[in-house]
């Protein structure tokens, strides 16, 4: 067993922080982590191409792992994966227009939908996640400007199940500030709370776009999970285990371009009863 500390969000949060300030190489002797978690993982390949961290597997302080297979497949710049052996872990690239993955799309999320059900996930939650995963991408080309710089992905370990979505576009605030509506924003925070607002988008409060995004989140946050988003300058992350009382917290991070968005579940009572 690795005896490593998990690479976590807030072990990259504070790698990025020390990068930021040029003081990670005085830091770096001292740590070793290892990534098994997807979500940090694809956070720092995007915050690897922007130059302010090492690609991850030349890291010196970190293991990959679990992410040994998933790294070598997404640096071999392949356009769709899923794991030979296990069938557990796979990625996405996106191409221009939805309509050029829409055939693809299925059969990965077909694979994305029984990684989570062999999790013991209940089909139809397995279904869910495959539906937001669709959501999460139907996004980056709608509103990220760059709609060939997205990923998804997805892996399933022991009882939990994780998906994230990342671009390298222009970002929720420039995406928001596009519409007149929104044209005065000036706070990242603040924009990714709107952009998981009910009716909130691009296209205008009266266009009656953007109300379906927000309850897909709700749904899954409730399957104790935890989901982070990242744009700018700020994450949103929604704690999901405090059931009935779902907390969304704002914080200040190192610059990310584009968006980032992370679902983590874990499989409980309810995610897996009939």
């Amino acid at each position: 067993m690795d005896s490593r500390p998990a690479f976590t969000f807030a072990a990259l949060d504070g790698l990025a922080f020390a990068a930021a300030k040029q003081r990670l190489s005085a830091l770096a002797p001292g740590m070793s982590y290892g990534a098994n978690a997807l979500g940090p993982f694809l956070e720092l390949v995007q915050l690897g191409a922007g130059g302010l961290l090492p690609r991850a597997d030349q890291a010196p302080w970190l293991t990959l792992g679990g992410m040994t297979q998933f790294d070598a497949a997404l640096r071999s710049g392949r356009k769709q994966w899923v794991c030979p052996d296990s069938k557990a872990a796979g990625f996405f690239r996106t191409g221009a227009k939805w309509s050029e993955d829409d055939t693809p799309w299925v059969g990965f999320a077909l694979a994305a939908q029984k990684a989570a059900a062999a999790a013991g996930f209940h089909r139809r939650i397995a279904a869910q996640f495959a539906a937001a995963l669709g959501e999460m991408v139907s996004n980056v080309h709608e509103h990220s400007g760059a709609p060939t710089s997205g990923i998804a992905a997805f892996m399933a370990q022991g009882e939990a199940f994780e998906f994230a979505v990342a671009d390298s576009g222009i970002g929720v605030l420039e995406s928001l500030r596009s519409c007149a509506d929104y044209a005065g924003l000036a706070d990242e925070g603040k924009a990714l709370r709107l952009a998981l607002t009910d009716g909130v988008s691009r296209y205008g409060a009266q266009s009656g776009r953007g109300a379906g995004f927000r309850p897909i989140f709700v749904g899954l946050a409730n399957l104790a999970g935890m989901l982070r988003f990242r744009s700018g300058d700020h994450a949103l992350v929604i704690d999901g285990q405090k059931i009935g009382d779902m907390s969304a917290v704002t914080a200040q991070k190192v610059r990310l371009p584009g968006f980032l968005a992370s679902v983590s579940c874990q499989l409980n009572a309810s995610a897996g009863a009939e």
